[in-house]
């Protein structure tokens, strides 16, 4: 019942989520990658992790350190719609999230956990994403940035993916 987004000029909040278990904890990777930038930006960084990510205790004691960046952190949501009604950008995995984020036209930028994840053809540019493949280290640790910093600064190429992101409508999926 979540309403889907509509363009904003301006982006006020993130959101990091990298499903259920994310093996590779690039939660707590992508926010030291991002959180510089989005403070600098007065951006707000929402955080949901899932259930069985194995990571709790160190993402908590990093987020109370962080006292002068506007976090929110959930963990185990059942209802990521209404997170996602906040946010202009995400940087999430290559799961069922993307279809969520779709349906909220959000544009997004995704990283698979492993080659399997990577078949997941439907994250593309085309599509209003900014897929970055397999995560490999720092190979893609440097590419994060940059593809955030143009997000958030080229409104042109924002809009284009939202644009693209309109066209997808999964209520009768869900309704199935």
């Amino acid at each position: 019942h979540a309403s889907p987004n509509s363009f904003k000029s301006e982006v006020k909040n993130i959101l990091i989520t990298f499903g259920g278990a994310d093996p590779n904890d690039l939660t707590r990777k992508v926010l030291a990658l991002i959180m510089n930038f989005c403070r600098e930006n007065n951006i707000k960084i929402q955080i949901v992790t899932g259930t069985a990510y194995q990571y709790i205790d160190e993402l908590e004691q990093e987020i109370k350190q962080l006292k002068d960046l506007d976090i929110h952190y959930t963990h185990a949501t059942g209802i990521m719609s209404q997170i996602m009604e906040q946010t202009q950008i995400a940087i999430t995995s290559n799961g069922r999230t993307v279809y969520e984020l779709a349906h909220m036209n959000i544009p997004s930028i995704v990283m698979s956990h492993h080659e399997r994840e990577r078949t997941h053809s439907f994250t593309k540019e085309e599509n209003g994403f900014m897929h970055l493949g397999v995560f490999k280290g720092s190979e893609t640790e440097k590419s994060i940035l940059p593809a955030l910093e143009r997000l958030v600064t080229d409104k042109s190429h924002r809009r284009l993916l939202y644009d693209r992101l309109i066209q997808f409508k999964f209520n009768e999926n869900k309704e199935k």
